[in-house]
């Protein structure tokens, strides 16, 4: 493998736990403004349908699509506050559905 792969590969690495946090601590504040009833859920679940449907069906969104998914499902089942953190943390760091 030449330098220049390792350091895309390494870099790829990053910027995917960047994006890993920056998803988990977004999921975590809309998770706060939910329970306190600070978001209308209805219209919070029309815009993640909205996203989800504009985003490009193929293998790079793929685990972004299975993260929101399982995140929308948990919300729905009215978990509480702790159990939705453990859940969205979990699947981000597998980046498959529990």
């Amino acid at each position: 493998m030449s330098e220049d792969n390792v350091t895309s590969v390494g870099a790829s690495s990053v910027e995917m736990e960047f994006v890993k946090g920056h998803i988990a601590a977004t999921m975590v504040l809309i998770q706060g403004l939910w329970e306190q009833n600070l978001l209308d859920k209805e219209a919070l679940e029309r815009y993640f349908t909205g996203y989800l449907d504009n985003l490009p069906s193929d293998r790079t969104t793929l685990p972004l699509r299975l993260i929101i998914d399982q995140w929308r499902e948990d919300l729905r089942k009215g978990m509480s506050a702790g159990e939705l953190k453990s859940r969205v943390l979990s699947v981000i760091e597998s980046d498959e559905p529990r």
